[in-house]
């Protein structure tokens, strides 16, 4: 049976197997993204709730114009980065490594500090502008030996939920294939890459709804996400963005067009509508 999995930020929906005993590959040095990697990372963007991101928050793009020579090195900087945001009271981090072009690593995340409350020794809510530069300069002093500037880093402020979700957008919405995460940009020379996303602190997360359907509610499921994808991407103006769009479902075969399934950063709200319009229609579908 079809199935519709509800984030608190997404949804995917797609048609299980009808058998899964294959086995298992062996677990191996991690080397770059991969279709699981992005899931996983997804999977939990997706489930954050907004109601727990508390204190204020910086999304960050940090870069090095020298490659280090292999990933311990490159786990070094990160490593010594994250203690310095620890022990300056960072209360959550979240953070992806991609590639530049060029083939060298840079960090993308988010950081959150806690707001200043009566008696605290350290009134970070009065330090809030000056956050910003705290954290470049922890990520200066770490990286300096590849040459990090000050200018090349990018921290904006999230400062309120609309924040967050930009953020989702983008970070969620990217799979193993794009250019930022491909394996050919890995720097030559790396045997491995070591993990490629990863989080800290005081993360709130909500469970997902699972829905179960009929094989007609899935394909009036799928083209109601179409529908959706089309509209964005008219809103978008971008004719490239509105072929992909109407695109999504087709496939060479016709059996695996039949079960592709559906995934994408879409508000749970409107999820949920979509599932309720069709079981007013009629549709059979069970939580």
């Amino acid at each position: 049976m079809p199935v519709i999995t509800v984030y608190q930020h997404g949804q995917s929906s797609g048609t299980p197997p009808m058998r899964n005993d294959h086995q298992r590959a062996k677990r191996d040095d991690v080397t770059g993204w991969s279709d699981k990697t992005a899931r996983s990372n997804t999977r939990f963007l997706q489930s954050v709730s907004l109601d727990g991101l508390s204190g204020h928050g910086f999304a960050f793009t940090l870069t090095l114009r020298d490659c280090p020579e292999s990933h311990d090195d490159w786990h070094k900087i990160r490593k010594a980065f994250t203690m310095r945001l620890q022990r300056s009271g960072m209360i959550r981090l979240h953070w992806v490594t991609e590639w530049q072009r060029r083939g060298v690593p840079h960090l993308h995340g988010v950081v959150y500090y806690p707001e200043h409350k009566e008696g605290d020794t350290i009134p970070l809510i009065k330090l809030g502008s000056s956050l910003p530069e705290k954290v470049i300069s922890h990520w200066c002093q770490v990286a300096q030996q590849y040459t990090c500037a000050p200018w090349a880093q990018n921290i904006k402020p999230i400062s309120d939920s609309l924040g967050w979700l930009q953020y989702l957008a983008k970070h969620a919405s990217r799979g193993a294939r794009h250019y930022q995460r491909s394996s050919a940009s890995i720097p030559p020379g790396w045997k491995k890459t070591g993990r490629m996303w990863g989080k800290w602190g005081d993360w709130e997360t909500g469970e997902p709804m699972k829905f179960t359907l009929s094989r007609e509610a899935n394909f009036a499921y799928r083209r109601l996400q179409r529908r959706y994808r089309i509209a964005l991407a008219r809103d978008s103006q971008n004719p490239a963005s509105v072929v992909y769009a109407r695109r999504m479902l087709k496939c060479n075969s016709r059996g695996l067009s039949e079960v592709r399934g559906t995934s994408g950063w879409i508000p749970e709200r409107l999820t949920m509508t979509m599932i309720a319009f069709l079981a007013a229609q009629g549709h059979e579908i069970e939580q």
